[in-house]
């Protein structure tokens, strides 16, 4: 859903009488007017996923900073690999916060280590252009010996490009998310490292805050979690971020089956 049509759906849940809404901020200076026409109607506003701070929501539930996060899975490469090596960056986005952010953090661990790094071009957010640009990374440098991509689809695709090259147990790849094709290969061994942000976290908790906010209004609900009604752009919630491995991506898929996550999620078509 663009930007537009998120403001259009947001106030027509309010004339439609919404007791309270919650919106990811994929752009943040976009939901500042319809924040307000909420705030006048006593209706509260969390964001949550992507954040828009100045917008005047009450509270953010969603992923540290991009930056950090690259940086999180960039010392995990930089164990894997050791310095001197080669590895290929993938991005979906030049534009998107959170592709610029994790691809900053994790570039610049990379030259702190003494890591080379190539980059391919942004697959616009597309698994099959990904995947084609995986396989040119692949045969353009031999020498790799890690691979890595900001959003969740890119371990799937780097570890089907690795295996269709003939380059099993020769490329480390490390991500982010837990998609079920990637607990699938990570428990073969074929993904090194995914670090998960919890995001099934984001709305579950961002409910959770909603109800209290509507049950407790505004004062109360925010000083039950810690914070301020009055400084509502730091009040934000990160779920800590947990990476699997093939050791310990076990505890992960019995949580998933009892919540009974791959039925609910759409598989990386490719």
């Amino acid at each position: 859903m663009c930007v537009a049509a998120q403001v259009t759906h947001m106030r027509a849940q309010l004339d439609a009488g919404a007791d309270a809404l919650a919106f990811v901020g994929t752009r943040q200076d976009a939901f500042n007017d319809v924040v307000a026409e909420a705030r006048e109607r006593g209706v509260p506003v969390v964001a949550f996923d992507l954040d828009a701070p100045g917008s005047g929501r009450l509270l953010f539930v969603g992923m540290e900073a991009p930056y950090q996060a690259g940086r999180r899975v960039g010392e995990q490469m930089a164990a894997l690999v050791g310095g001197g090596a080669t590895v290929l960056v993938q991005t979906g986005s030049d534009q998107a916060p959170g592709a610029v952010g994790k691809r900053a953090g994790f570039v610049d661990v990379m030259a702190g280590h003494g890591i080379t790094v190539v980059e391919a071009p942004s697959d616009g957010e597309d698994p099959a252009h990904a995947r084609a640009l995986a396989e040119a990374l692949l045969e353009d440098n031999p020498q790799a010996t890690g691979m890595f991509g900001v959003y969740g689809y890119h371990p799937i695709v780097q570890a089907k490009a690795v295996h269709t090259l003939g380059r099993d147990g020769s490329v480390a790849i490390v991500g982010f998310d837990l998609l079920p094709e990637t607990v699938e290969l990570l428990e073969s061994g074929a993904v090194a490292k995914s670090t998960w942000i919890q995001e099934y976290y984001f709305g579950f908790y961002a409910a959770a805050a909603i109800s209290d906010l509507v049950r407790l209004g505004i004062r109360e609900a925010l000083t039950l979690r810690g914070m301020d009604a009055e400084s509502p752009a730091e009040n934000v919630f990160v779920p800590r971020p947990v990476t699997f491995t093939r050791q310990t991506i076990g505890t992960f898929r019995k949580w998933s089956d009892e919540k009974r996550l791959a039925q609910r999620t759409t598989a990386t078509s490719l």
